[in-house]
């Protein structure tokens, strides 16, 4: 049973007496998207794009997907290390998961196109392939090599009769995140880390509700051949 409570309740006492590194982590992440960001911003408000400002539009919203697949992968590598140490996490924990950055590369672009071309059809179900697509970097982080046509198969097995659960899960941190907003964002420091650890519960376990009802099996998170 898909159980968000225990979920939310667990991501709280991982992160009990623990914050340090998942703050720090929050501000480095949110400093290199904005700087990685930048250029792009600064295009979109031109009102006429050269052929070149277009190219170089297009390599940079490139690099930046690409960058933010590396840090996501590395973040959910870091959320899976707590859950499964009651120790407090140094920084090179973070720089480990930074060594999967061909994963995370690959993973994003993969991601995006899959969830792009979905989207085309229409919104709605560009939002459940997203859902469905969703797991993939924990399994990315989790199983550095398996691959990443093979980690969304999996994540597409695991999240089968799940993407309502996701989805509602992600929709009751809403208030915290409006209450963030009064604060100018800095209670994103600590609602960050809390959503994140929340949802690296949620796929142990999907992962676990898959392997017991014989919808994969530990075999199938080995390295991809």
């Amino acid at each position: 049973m898909f159980d968000r409570i225990t979920y939310k309740k667990n991501a709280r006492k991982q992160l009990k007496g623990r914050w340090g590194l998942p703050i720090l982590l929050v501000i480095l992440i949110a400093a290199i998207t904005s700087m990685v960001a930048m250029p792009s911003k600064v295009m979109d408000e031109a009102t006429v794009l050269t052929e070149t400002q277009y190219l170089a539009y297009s390599v940079l919203s490139l690099v930046s997907i690409c960058i933010e697949g590396i840090l996501t992968v590395a973040a959910a590598y870091v959320c899976l290390r707590m859950t499964q140490t009651t120790e407090k996490l140094q920084f090179n924990t973070f720089l480990t998961g930074l060594e999967n950055w061909l994963s995370g590369v690959l993973g994003m672009l993969w991601y995006s196109l899959w969830v792009f071309l979905w989207s085309l059809l229409f919104i709605i179900p560009g939002i459940i392939k997203s859902i469905a697509y969703s797991q993939m970097f924990f399994i990315l982080a989790e199983n550095p090599g398996i691959g990443v046509r093979k980690a969304m198969q999996i994540s597409k097995v695991i999240t089968q009769g799940h993407k309502g659960d996701l989805f509602i899960m992600g929709l009751s941190f809403l208030g915290w995140l409006i209450l963030c907003t009064l604060t100018l964002g800095i209670g994103l420091l600590w609602l960050c880390p809390y959503v994140e650890l929340s949802f690296a519960n949620a796929y142990l376990g999907l992962k676990n509700m898959a392997i017991m009802t014989n919808k994969i099996s530990p075999a199938d998170f080995a390295p991809a051949e």
